[in-house]
């Protein structure tokens, strides 16, 4: 069960092991999940189980995800807009892109980014849930 603040969904374990110890540095609690299967799961239904926190900022590779994970993405974020959301790509189509849009608030990281650019987005989006929350 998801356990943290920021809730990474990253199959690549250098990219989700960076990006863990980059969001401790920055003081948040992070909690990472690494198979897609267990990603819609949690975007699903896990999140509302009880038996764990919502996340406040979600940062996901969006092709690991897939058709079934963008869906249980796009659901929750309808249904929960206060919770921030990430979302990694390195290689995009028109129809990706399509789809992304669907997806209520998402700030979107498309192609050439780098961890700083996660880094940033992390910051600014938890500063700015702040100030509303």
């Amino acid at each position: 069960m998801f356990q943290g603040q920021v809730l990474v969904i990253e199959n690549l374990r250098e990219r989700r092991q960076l990006l863990c110890d980059m969001l401790s540095q920055e003081r948040f609690e992070v909690g990472a999940v690494e198979d897609a299967r267990d990603a819609v799961q949690l975007l699903s239904q896990g999140l509302f189980s009880g038996k764990g926190k919502m996340p406040e900022l979600i940062i996901c590779n969006v092709r690991m995800l897939g058709d079934a994970g963008l869906e249980a993405l796009a659901w929750l974020s309808a249904r929960h807009p206060e919770i921030p959301v990430i979302l990694l790509s390195a290689f995009t189509t028109p129809k990706m892109r399509e789809r992304l849009a669907r997806i209520d608030g998402a700030y979107v990281l498309d192609q050439f980014f780098d961890v700083e650019d996660v880094r940033s987005a992390a910051v600014s989006l938890a500063a700015s849930r702040q100030t509303t929350v």
